[in-house]
């Protein structure tokens, strides 16, 4: 009797928590980027402050415009304080000597608007 108890909690377990998992990406360290444009497209419409979890604060001057919007630079060819991705080892690799920048605009509300790559190839 234990067993079958044992088997059907089991079993339950099995189907019901699988559900809760999303297949979406969401802010947050939940997978590895192929390419740098995928690390820009990822964040398009998210919050600056997840993304300044996930690749750490940005290590290029800040520069705000008069309509709010302020552009953010990570250069990943010098030091800089590195983010979740960096922890995971969860961003594309590069070679030695590659330049590599992310640019991200974002609005008043700190929603990233857009975003682009310098180099990284």
């Amino acid at each position: 009797m234990a067993r079958l108890l044992a088997l059907s909690l089991l079993l339950f377990f099995v189907t019901v928590l699988p559900s809760g998992c999303t297949s979406t990406m969401q802010p947050g360290v939940t997978g590895f980027y192929q390419t740098w444009d995928d690390v820009i497209n990822r964040w398009i419409g998210k919050n600056k402050k997840d993304l300044y979890y996930e690749l750490g604060p940005p290590n290029l001057h800040p520069h705000k415009s008069a309509d709010g919007m302020e552009e953010m630079g990570w250069d990943f060819t010098i030091d800089r304080m590195p983010g979740q991705a960096d922890e995971y080892n969860l961003l594309p690799l590069y070679g030695a000597g590659v330049s590599c920048r992310l640019i991200f605009i974002a609005d008043a509300n700190d929603l990233i608007r857009s975003g682009q790559r310098i180099g990284c190839d």
